[in-house]
C-alpha cells in the first residue's frame, strides 16, 4: 500500500504537478491511440463494404444464367380443378383442358370384427397359413400363425411388407372394426389383390376352402372389374370403397389417360397437377412469358448496387462529414467501376435502354415502363444484355471480395498490431517516468521540509540573541 506524501513538508501538491507533467509526456501515446483507432475504423468500414458487395455479387450471379432469365409461366383458369408449372422447353400458347376424372387410389375394407385382437384365421387345423398381397407388380407373402393371428397383427404384418399398400383399422361405429387396405399409388394398374392359402400348400384360392367367406378367406379379394373400375365379380370377400382409376382428360381435343394426377409429358415444358374433375367444363391453360422473374432479379441488383455505392460514399466521406477512407484509390476505382456499369455497352446495348438509370445523386432505379417495352421488343436481347453485364462485373467484384479488400484489411491489421505494440512499450516507459517524477518530487518535498525546519530554527535563535542583547 503506497502512502502519498504530496506537499506534507512543502505545502505544494506534488501529485498534481506530476499529473500535469505526465499529460505532456503522454501526448505521443495519445497520438498513437488515435492513429490505431483510425485504422480500426478503416478495417471495420472495409468489413461493411465487403458485406454489401458480397450481396451485389449474389445479385449478379442470379443474372448470369441467360437461359433462366427469360422464364415462362403457366396459368390455370380454375386452380381448384388443376394447376400447372413450367419447366425447360415451355412455349407460349393457350391450351384447352377438360378433366373427366382424376386418378384415384383403390381402397377396400373387410367384414367387421368385434375387437382388434380377434382371431382372423382358424388355426385349429392348419397352424400356419398365408396371405398373398399384390399391388400392381409388387407382391408379398404374409405368414399368419399364432404370433400375429389378430386383426391388428395382420395389419402390422402388411405394413411391414412395404409393398405399396397402407393397412389400417377403422371402427365404423356400428358393426365394429374393419381392416382397410389402400394403395399408395393411384391408377388402375395399382389395384389390390388379396389371396389366401389356408392349407399352406403353396397354392392360393383353392375352392372352396380358400375362397369362401370364412377364416382367413374373409380377407380374400380378387375381383373382375367394369370399365369404370367398379367391381363386376370374382372373389370379393372384402368390399371396395374407392375404385382405382386412371386420370382421364382431354387436352386440345386429344383424349389422355394417365395413372397419375401429376402429368408432365403431354404439353412440352409444362407439368399439370389435377385436383378434381371439371364437371364437364372445358378450362383454359395459358402459357406465357414471365417478365416478373427477370424484373425481380434486376430489382434485387438495383438494390444491391445502391447499397454498395452508399457504403463506398460513407467510407469516402463528404465535405460535411469526413469518412474513414477519404481519397482512397481503392474506393475511387470501385466507385468508378460501378458507375460505368450503367453507361457501358453490353451486347450492343446498355442498361439505360432497359430502364436502369441513376439520378443526380447516383441512386439507381428501374423504370418499369421502359423495361416492359424492352421486353416486348425482344426479351432475349434483354437477357443477353443483362447476362453480359453481370458476367463482366461479376469477375471484377469477385476480385475485390477475394483479394483487394481482404489484402487491404490485412495491411491495416498489421499496422494496428505495430501501433498496439508501440503503445504498450510507451505505456511501460511512461509508468517508469511517472514513478521517477514522484520519487524526485517526494525527495524535493522532504528537502524543502528540512530547509524550512532549519530556517525556523535560525529564526528562533536570532530572536533569542536579540532578546538577550
Amino acid at each position: 500500500m503506497s502512502i502519498t506524501t504530496s506537499g506534507i513538508f512543502s505545502g505544494i501538491n506534488t501529485d498534481d504537478v506530476v499529473a500535469k507533467l505526465m499529460q505532456v509526456e503522454s501526448r505521443p501515446l495519445v497520438a498513437l491511440q488515435r492513429k490505431e483507432a483510425d485504422y480500426q475504423a478503416k478495417i471495420s468500414g472495409l468489413g461493411s463494404l465487403l458485406s454489401t458487395i458480397t450481396g451485389l455479387k449474389s445479385s449478379l450471379t442470379a443474372l448470369k444464367d441467360s437461359s433462366n432469365l427469360i422464364s415462362m409461366k403457366a396459368m390455370s383458369s380454375d386452380t381448384n380443378t388443376f394447376t400447372a408449372i413450367t419447366t425447360t422447353g415451355a412455349l407460349a400458347a393457350n391450351h384447352s383442358i377438360k378433366v373427366n376424372n382424376i386418378a384415384s387410389n383403390q381402397s377396400i375394407y373387410s367384414a367387421a370384427f368385434a375387437n382388434t385382437t380377434d382371431a382372423v384365421a382358424d388355426l385349429s387345423t392348419y397352424a400356419t397359413q398365408k396371405l398373398q398381397i399384390q399391388v400392381g407388380s409388387s407382391a408379398a407373402v404374409i405368414t399368419v400363425d399364432s404370433t400375429n393371428n389378430t386383426l391388428s397383427g395382420i395389419m402390422s404384418a402388411i405394413n411391414n411388407a412395404k409393398i405399396g399398400v397402407n393397412a389400417s383399422i377403422v371402427n365404423d361405429g356400428t358393426a365394429g372394426n374393419r381392416l382397410v387396405l389402400t394403395s399408395t399409388t393411384p391408377g388402375a394398374a395399382n389395384r389390390i389383390t388379396v389371396k389366401a392359402d389356408i392349407d399352406n400348400n403353396g397354392i392360393y384360392e383353392e375352392a372352396p376352402l380358400e375362397t369362401n367367406n370364412t377364416g382367413l378367406a374373409r380377407l380374400a379379394f380378387n375381383p373382375t372389374y367394369n370399365p369404370d373400375g367398379t367391381v363386376l365379380g370374382g372373389i370379393v370377400n372384402m368390399t371396395q370403397s374407392q375404385a382405382a382409376k386412371d386420370a382421364s382428360l382431354v387436352v386440345d381435343g386429344l383424349a389422355i389417360t394417365k395413372s397419375s394426377n401429376t402429368i408432365s409429358d403431354v404439353i412440352a415444358g409444362v407439368t399439370i397437377n389435377l385436383v378434381k374433375d371439371s364437371a364437364g367444363s372445358t378450362l383454359n391453360l395459358n402459357v406465357s412469358q414471365d417478365n416478373e422473374a427477370i424484373r425481380a432479379k434486376l430489382t434485387a441488383f438495383v438494390t444491391a448496387y445502391n447499397s454498395a455505392m452508399s457504403s463506398i460514399k460513407g467510407l469516402q466521406g463528404t465535405k460535411d462529414k469526413k469518412g474513414v477512407l477519404p481519397a482512397d484509390s481503392t474506393m475511387d476505382a470501385l466507385a468508378n467501376t460501378l458507375r460505368n456499369v450503367i453507361s457501358n455497352t453490353y451486347s450492343n446495348s446498355s442498361l439505360t435502354l432497359l430502364g436502369i438509370t441513376h439520378d443526380k445523386y447516383g441512386v439507381v432505379s428501374l423504370d418499369s415502363t421502359t423495361f416492359d417495352k424492352a421486353m416486348t421488343s425482344g426479351s432475349q436481347s434483354v437477357a443477353n444484355v443483362v447476362n453480359a453485364m453481370a458476367t463482366s462485373l461479376d469477375s471484377t467484384i469477385d476480385n475485390y471480395i477475394k483479394n483487394v479488400i481482404p489484402n487491404k484489411q490485412d495491411s491495416y491489421s498489421k499496422v494496428t498490431k505495430s501501433l498496439a505494440k508501440a503503445e504498450l512499450d510507451m505505456q511501460i516507459r511512461l509508468s517508469k517516468t511517472e514513478l521517477d517524477l514522484k520519487r524526485k518530487f517526494n525527495n524535493l518535498d522532504r528537502l524543502m521540509g528540512q530547509l524550512q525546519n532549519q530556517s525556523n530554527y535560525m529564526t528562533q535563535q536570532l530572536a533569542a540573541l536579540n532578546k538577550q542583547g
